[in-house]
């Protein structure tokens, strides 16, 4: 398979945060690497591979170089939730027979773009144990398409542009007849084999289960769900799991919660991720003095999606800067400093990409519009590192279905392995 067909693959088996986690957390077992649990000593040897997992949803892994001899890292970061719809507690509305769910919306959800698709849903359960401290954790992922959000025809006139998140996209799972019943609690239950009484919580996803594709004229684009930031987590991992540096601890980081803000535990505002980095130098025999002199020369990446110019709205692009499908990695700057890219480091990862043989595009907001925001300023904050913001364009981001180019991501997997390789 060719990496547009493999990110459709990955694509399809992460339909949210935690199962993205879960799923590469398997590659990484495949590829050799230890899982370290965070309650426990990290030991670790030069040359060694590991990974430690936090609150599900969120995975550090990291290379040890043969060589090292300070603690410097090289990092690259993404995130694994992307924006969608969360199933609320107690969800079930029975409407003249219809059975609907009650739900919030996730991120900056695109709603028209979920109306009228085929929808499952996918997440977690928690189950009481013998112990009341350590309940049983349950995944599920329905898979099948189970859901669907009407949209209103024209015919009932022109609606409003602002969408009622609380009325307007509560799916449709089904329609009772006669003394029928349903609860949504009870379904759930009996799916996953255990009594409903001991359901403690759950946190499930609606997620677009229509499988990605490549379209254009000669395959040029795929369209898929969940690109932000799927891709890129597919292109780090691909250049992670086999490149070993030697002089360098190289790391792929990702995390949740990134589209509502990423301040919680798995989030990259978290302390979680400095602390990681501090108890590998730690069980390395690095002293503190060591640590922060390493991080003083450690570089990186916050991988995330960016705007390609839209030939439907040109207006709304900056007249110079305007990355487009295909044309390669897409470095992002921001005065603001939305986006963590700073003079040295930026020109230092414009070199990178040269060695790498990859083609380098810029990306400026439009003057007056304010853009978005990634994790490159929290961990470049947090941890001290220089983060430059870099990513691959894509139309339609945050729709239920978004599009990028081929070509974009066998630059984006050469890129990482040159990196990692370095």
């Amino acid at each position: 398979m060719n990496n547009a067909e493999k990110l459709i693959e990955f694509i399809g088996n992460c339909p949210e945060a935690a199962f993205g986690a879960k799923y590469i957390c398997k590659e990484f077992d495949d590829y050799g690497f230890e899982r370290l649990e965070e309650n426990r000593d990290f030991k670790l040897k030069r040359g060694g591979a590991y990974y430690v997992v936090k609150n599900a949803s969120c995975v550090v892994a990291f290379t040890v170089g043969q060589n090292i001899k300070s603690p410097e890292f090289k990092i690259a970061a993404a995130h694994l939730d992307s924006p969608a719809f969360r199933i609320k507690k107690s969800p079930t509305i029975i409407d003249r027979g219809y059975v609907k769910l009650n739900t919030e919306s996730y991120g900056g959800v695109v709603p028209s773009s979920w109306f009228d698709r085929p929808l499952s849903f996918a997440g977690r359960i928690i189950v009481s144990d013998e112990n009341p401290l350590k309940p049983t954790e349950i995944y599920m992922d329905f898979k099948r398409p189970m859901l669907t959000i009407p949209s209103l025809a024209p015919h009932f006139g022109k609606r409003k542009n602002e969408t009622d998140f609380q009325k307007d996209t509560l799916p449709v799972c089904g329609i009772l007849g006669e003394g029928k019943a349903f609860d949504f609690e009870k379904y759930i239950a009996k799916e996953a084999r255990v009594n409903s009484g001991n359901i403690l919580d759950y946190d499930f996803t609606v997620y677009n289960c229509e499988k990605g594709s490549q379209t254009g004229l000669e395959k040029d684009f795929v369209s898929a769900p969940r690109l932000d930031d799927l891709l890129m987590v597919y292109c780090i991992m691909e250049g992670f799991k086999k490149e070993r540096s030697r002089e360098y601890i190289s790391m792929a980081i990702f995390t949740d919660h990134e589209e509502v803000g990423s301040l919680s535990s798995e989030g990259a505002k978290s302390v979680f991720i400095r602390d990681c980095l501090k108890r590998i130098s730690g069980a390395l025999d690095f002293s503190e003095e060591d640590f922060y002199k390493g991080t003083a020369d450690s570089i990186g990446l916050s991988a995330d999606l960016s705007h390609a110019y839209h030939p439907n709205y040109g207006e709304k692009y900056d007249i110079t800067s305007f990355p487009v499908l295909n044309g390669g990695i897409v470095l992002k700057h921001a005065a603001s400093k939305s986006y963590s890219t700073e003079l040295y480091a930026g020109a230092a990862f414009v070199d990178v990409c040269r060695d790498a043989g990859v083609k380098v595009q810029h990306f400026y907001n439009r003057s007056g519009i304010k853009g978005g925001s990634t994790i490159g300023a929290a961990l470049s904050a947090s941890l001290g590192i220089p983060f430059t913001d870099m990513g691959l364009s894509v139309l339609g981001m945050h729709s239920a279905r978004e599009l990028c180019g081929s070509e974009d991501i066998e630059s984006g997997v050469k890129l990482f392995k040159s990196f990692y390789g370095l």
